[in-house]
């Protein structure tokens, strides 16, 4: 019996794209600062969400009384795309609350979600990116159907490349086009499914934990909210560029 089984029954998970309600503005601003990177909603988040390409899923819950109104939603993981030139998606991994760092079924909902509108959108790719010669997370992306594209970007401190693949791909491959949203979220997969969700979602969440913890020094992963294609000049990236801050 998946831990989260009971919990994860009471989530509703929805696609969130365009100018978002007060109620679901100020519920993303609080997940961000209930889990210490308020950061990232403040100097990225907001400037980006009235723009049509940023697509959200998020997971919430609702406050019972009164159903409207400020804190009337609570944010228990969101996923994050950015559509942007060439219709590549730029991708940043699920963010889940503290209380489901090991819900995995929530994980593989949320992802899932997100994947499936990317897909159904027509977007050419969907990639994150990952610091040159990070071998762990390449090869957890590996095992998720990515590959490494012609996308590069550079910060003061390291190089980034990006590993991308058709949404559909990556559905197959993690076997999640084929599963119910129920038993995602009752965590009813097999031993290879479960293996790979495990390595694609802890993989990518601890690249990404040096970012929001406002120390890009360290950055495995650059969460995908810059159009990065949209800026490139001809040829591609000069050295020392500067990529997402």
């Amino acid at each position: 019996m998946n831990d989260h089984a009971v919990v994860n029954e009471s989530i509703r998970i929805q696609v969130a794209a365009g100018d978002l309600p007060v109620e679901t503005k100020t519920a993303l601003a609080t997940f961000c600062r209930r889990n210490r990177f308020p950061h990232l909603y403040f100097e990225t988040l907001e400037p980006l969400l009235s723009r049509s390409g940023l697509v959200l899923v998020l997971a919430t819950t609702d406050r019972p009384w009164p159903p409207k109104g400020i804190g009337s939603q609570t944010v228990e993981a969101v996923g994050m795309a950015l559509i942007g030139t060439e219709r590549r998606a730029h991708l940043t991994p699920v963010l889940t609350d503290r209380a489901h760092a090991t819900n995995l079924g929530l994980v593989g909902a949320v992802t899932k979600h997100l994947l499936e509108h990317l897909r159904d959108a027509d977007v050419s790719s969907a990639g994150y990116l990952v610091r040159a010669g990070d071998r762990g997370l390449e090869r957890a992306l590996e095992q998720a159907g990515f590959a490494e594209s012609d996308l590069q970007s550079t910060t003061d401190h390291a190089e980034y490349r990006e590993h991308a693949a058709t949404p559909r791909k990556v559905l197959d491959t993690l076997n999640l086009g084929q599963v119910r949203i129920g038993d995602l979220l009752a965590l009813a997969l097999d031993d290879r499914e479960l293996d790979r969700l495990s390595a694609y979602h802890f993989a990518l969440t601890t690249g990404l934990t040096a970012y929001l913890r406002d120390s890009l020094r360290y950055a495995a992963l650059l969460p995908g909210l810059i159009d990065l294609a949209a800026t490139l000049p001809p040829g591609g990236v000069p050295p020392g560029t500067p990529g997402p801050a």
